[in-house]
C-alpha cells in the first residue's frame, strides 16, 4: 500500500497537523486519518512510526505516532525548549532533529520498537552570516548518507555543512578529515539529497536560490565542490525563498523547488554529476515547499502553502517532465507530504 502523509502549520492546539491520505494506483488521494500536532514542518515515516517536527507551548516539539494502515496514534511526544524543530531523520535507533530558531542539532536515542527513550543530546551551535535572516545559527535539516555512516548538517544561519561521523551507538562525532564545508556568504544552506552511490550531494540554498553540487568520497565522507549554479531566472521577485530538492528514481533528472517564484527547477544529471542549465516548470500550487515522488517515480506530490493544497501530477520518466495534476488534495498551509510504500 501506499500513502502521503503531510504536516501544516496549525493554530497552538495543533488541530488535524497531520494527515494522511491513501494512494490508488493511479495517483488518486484519499483522505484517511489525521492526527494532532502543533504545526508539523517536516514528516518522516520510518518501520511503522511517523516522526514529526514542529512546535510546542515551551519552545519545539518531536511527536512520534503509529501508523497500522488505518490510523495514526500518538505514542510518544518530546516537548524541549527554544524555538521549533524543522526537521527530522532516522538511522538505525536514533533520530536526528533539527531546531531552527535555538542553532541546535537534538539527538534523541529510540527503543527496539521505534519510540523514543526520552533522552535528548543537544548539539549547539555558533556562527551567523551577513543575511539579515543569519542573525545567529539556524539549524535546518540533517541527512544521513545512503550508508548510513556520515551525517551532513545545514545551517541555514552561518553558510556551514557540517560533515559528521556516525557511531554505532548514534552519537555524532565531526569528521576528521573534514568538519565542514563553507558555503557562498549569504546563500543559506537549507535542504541536500544524494545520489544513490554516495558520489554526489547536491543542496539547495534557500537566501541565494542556488544548487551547490558537490563530488563526495563515500569511504572518507568528504566533498568537493563541483559547481554552484542558479534555481530561478535571474528576474525574479524579492520574496523568493528555494526550499526543496530531490533526484529522480534513476537518478538522471534533479528537481528544486521555488517559493515567492513557484516554480521548480529541472536539471538533466549529467555523467559526470554537474548539471545542465535548468528547465522551468510551474509547480500548478503556490508556495511549493516541499515535494516528494511515488515509490518507482511515476508521480510527484508537491506541497501549496500558500494555496492550502497538495497536488499530485504524472511524471514523464524519459525526459523527467511532470504534467498538469490529475489529484489535487485539501491540506491547509501544506509544509510537507511524504510519499511512502508500506
Amino acid at each position: 500500500m501506499q500513502y502521503i502523509f503531510t504536516g501544516s502549520y496549525t493554530n497552538p492546539d495543533g488541530k488535524d497537523g497531520v494527515r494522511c491520505f491513501s494512494v490508488s494506483p493511479d495517483g488518486k488521494l484519499a483522505q484517511l486519518c489525521t492526527a494532532d500536532a502543533y504545526s508539523p514542518t517536516y514528516v518522516l515515516y520510518h518501520d511503522g512510526m511517523l516522526y514529526t517536527s514542529g512546535r510546542s507551548q515551551i519552545g519545539c516539539c518531536i511527536h512520534t505516532f503509529s501508523f497500522d494502515g488505518h490510523s495514526l496514534t500518538p505514542v510518544h511526544c518530546i516537548d524541549s525548549p527554544g524555538g521549533s524543530t524543522c526537521h527530522v531523520s532516522v538511522v538505525g535507533h536514533t533520530l536526528y532533529a533539527c531546531n531552527y530558531f535555538a542553532g541546535e542539532l537534538l539527538r534523541c536515542p529510540l527503543r527496539a520498537d521505534g519510540i523514543p527513550t526520552g533522552e535528548v543530546e543537544r548539539i549547539i551551535y555558533t556562527g551567523g552570516g551577513p543575511h539579515p535572516r543569519q542573525d545567529k545559527p539556524h539549524i535546518h535539516s540533517a541527512f544521513p548518507s545512503p550508508d548510513n555512516r556520515f551525517l551532513l548538517v545545514c545551517d541555514l544561519g552561518s553558510d556551514r555543512i557540517y560533515n559528521y561521523c556516525i557511531g554505532e551507538d548514534g552519537k555524532l562525532q565531526p569528521n576528521p578529515v573534514q568538519t565542514e564545508l563553507i558555503a557562498p556568504a549569504g546563500s543559506g544552506p537549507r535542504h541536500l539529497t544524494y545520489n544513490k552511490e554516495g558520489t554526489r550531494v547536491y543542496a539547495i540554498t534557500e537566501l541565494s536560490a542556488q544548487v551547490l553540487v558537490y563530488a563526495r568520497d563515500p569511504e572518507t565522507g568528504v566533498l568537493t565542490e563541483l559547481q554552484v549554479t542558479d534555481c530561478v531566472p535571474a528576474a525574479r521577485p524579492d520574496d523568493t525563498l528555494s526550499a526543496d530538492i530531490h533526484l529522480s528514481d534513476d537518478g538522471h533528472y534533479l528537481y528544486a523547488s521555488s517559493r515567492g517564484i513557484n516554480y521548480m527547477a529541472l536539471y538533466h544529471v549529467l555523467d559526470n554529476g554537474i548539471l545542465s542549465e535548468p528547465f522551468y516548470l510551474p509547480v500548478f500550487t503556490s508556495g511549493p515547499r516541499h515535494f516528494s515522488f511515488q515509490p518507482g517515480g511515476e508521480h510527484i506530490v508537491i506541497t501549496g502553502q500558500y494555496t492550502d493544497t497538495v497536488v499530485v501530477c504524472p511524471v514523464d520518466q524519459r525526459t523527467g517532465l511532470y504534467h498538469p495534476p490529475i489529484c489535487e488534495a485539501t491540506v491547509p498551509q501544506a509544509t510537507c507530504a511524504q510519499w511512502v510504500e508500506v
